[in-house]
């Protein structure tokens, strides 16, 4: 090219530089602008996007890539203008050749959003889509990116759809996750063993057995770019001053369960895992895009609990560290579950204890997704942390054939022990039905999905009725028959029916 043609294509460029610029284009802008006709795209389609002034007199200047007035996306230059040297090109992402295509025909902005949100499965969202009306870098062909803040699956995308076919031409998720690496109990030491045997607490000291019962595993979706436990779903701190857990390397593979730190690591992956699993089941509704927080070996005692005031799960450290035993971990969060479908929830003995009773059922499914499915210990709750107050090796079980009537002569308005009669209608249930076509567990689906129709004070009646009609909205009512059955046999409904 001579000359005399560059700054024929020069020229535009030159003039909207003198605008932003506020100066005659001469002397540096001239410089500046000749160091960027070294990018990849025509001098006439860098357009002046912003110029930044350095201490020390230096500048930095960025211009954008524009093909007949539509953007190209993320096509740049930046270019370096110091005070006593010549202007150096420090990055080009432009694309040559590119045509200014015609806008006619496009298809409209909402079926661009639509076709984004098809391509990525956003079912709902956190803020607003957004789209514009561009040129692919690519292929220089019309295309609308579209940014998609994600709740389900959570996500940012940005999605560029070609202009006239609504295809999908690139996805790209923009939150940044990295992947740590620790070594836990999943679920805990008995399950892991298939016995009791020689398994002791031993003040939370380190032992041969129990150190070799530890397995590797991943902690996906960190979130924290220093290597914290922060995550997408979960957000694990220490102590009762919540101290941050962090390693920069995101290998925590060396701590044992005599370190503290252990708990966090273990409660991260667990209500990790469960969320993630609850969110494959695919429910009519978003649960929260916040990370759940939790505070292990935060009290002294054996306890531990959900506050839905704070929305804070704390795990306590009295007998075996609460933060070890996978069933404590999963059954408090589901308290956070049910508060997330219904924020409140539990202001009644019923809805108590339907609380208590959930929180044992969701521990021994996940311990029966681990395990593949083994009588002796999914429905045995708490297997390793009960060895320290328990006689018979477990805290409570979710397989018991408790009617709701029988249960509220023994266990004296006890929700802990009234939920036993829920959890074991639940878990009889999760058997019987089994799972759909799609690999799901029907009772898994319907009872997560009944929460969403729950109030704050419902009682078994109303728990009873929302599992028979999210059976119904999931799967056409296919298996309302065996629910109301099990339902009206443990006393939760009339015998006349639910």
């Amino acid at each position: 090219m001579s000359a005399a043609a560059a700054r024929r294509l020069a020229a535009p460029a030159i003039a909207a530089l003198t605008l932003l610029a506020g100066a005659p284009a001469a002397g540096g802008s001239e410089r500046v602008l000749a160091r960027a006709a070294a990018a990849a795209a025509p001098p006439g389609q860098l357009a002046p996007a912003a110029r930044v002034e350095v201490p020390g007199g230096g500048l930095i200047h960025r211009y954008r890539q524009r093909a007949g007035g539509l953007a190209v996306f993320g096509a740049e230059v930046v270019v370096a203008d110091p005070p006593e040297a010549p202007p150096v090109l420090v990055a080009d992402t432009t694309a040559p050749d590119v045509e200014p295509p015609s806008a006619d025909a496009a298809i409209s902005r909402a079926r661009a959003i639509e076709s984004a949100r098809a391509a990525t499965g956003s079912e709902s969202l956190r803020a607003a889509a957004r789209a514009r009306l561009g040129v692919d870098p690519g292929t220089g062909s019309l295309a609308w990116q579209v940014s998609l803040p994600s709740a389900r699956p959570l996500g940012d995308f940005l999605v560029l759809v070609d202009g006239r076919s609504g295809e999908t031409i690139e996805t790209r998720d923009l939150l940044w996750r990295a992947t740590a690496k620790a070594t836990l109990f999943d679920p805990n030491p008995v399950v892991a063993q298939g016995s009791y045997s020689g398994l002791l607490d031993a003040k939370d000291r380190d032992s041969t057995l129990l150190t070799n019962l530890r397995v590797p595993v991943s902690l996906p979706r960190i979130t924290s770019a220093k290597g914290c436990l922060v995550g997408v779903y979960a957000h694990a701190k220490l102590g009762k001053r919540a101290k941050s857990l962090c390693r920069p390397s995101l290998d925590f593979t060396g701590i044992e369960r005599s370190n503290e730190r252990f708990e966090a690591l273990m409660a991260y992956f667990h209500i990790d895992r469960t969320r993630v699993y609850v969110d494959s089941l695919g429910l009519s509704e978003s649960l929260r895009s916040k990370p759940q927080k939790v505070r292990v070996n935060a009290i002294p005692e054996d306890n531990s609990f959900y506050s839905p005031m704070t929305r804070t799960m704390t795990l306590g450290a009295g007998g075996v560290d609460d933060g070890e035993d996978a069933d404590v971990i999963v059954h408090e969060y589901g308290h956070s579950l049910q508060d997330q479908a219904v924020q409140g929830f539990g202001r009644s003995l019923g809805a108590g204890s339907m609380a208590e009773g959930f929180g044992d059922y969701l521990a021994a499914a996940m311990s029966a997704l681990v395990t593949g499915g083994d009588e002796r210990f999914d429905p045995c709750i708490f297997d390793w942390d009960s060895v320290s107050y328990s006689g018979s090796g477990c805290g409570r079980r979710a397989d018991r054939s408790l009617t709701r009537k029988r249960a509220e002569r023994r266990c004296l308005r006890a929700i802990h022990c009234i939920g036993e009669a829920w959890s074991g209608a639940l878990y009889e249930l999760r058997g019987s039905l089994g799972s759909d076509p799609q690999g799901r567990s029907v009772m898994d689906r319907v009872v997560l999905e009944s929460h969403f129709m729950l109030g704050k004070r419902s009682g078994f009646g109303d728990g009873a009725r929302a599992l028979i009609a999210a059976d119904q909205l999931l799967y056409a009512g296919a298996h309302v028959p065996v629910l109301e059955a099990e339902m009206i046999e443990r006393k939760f409904c009339r015998q006349s029916g639910c």
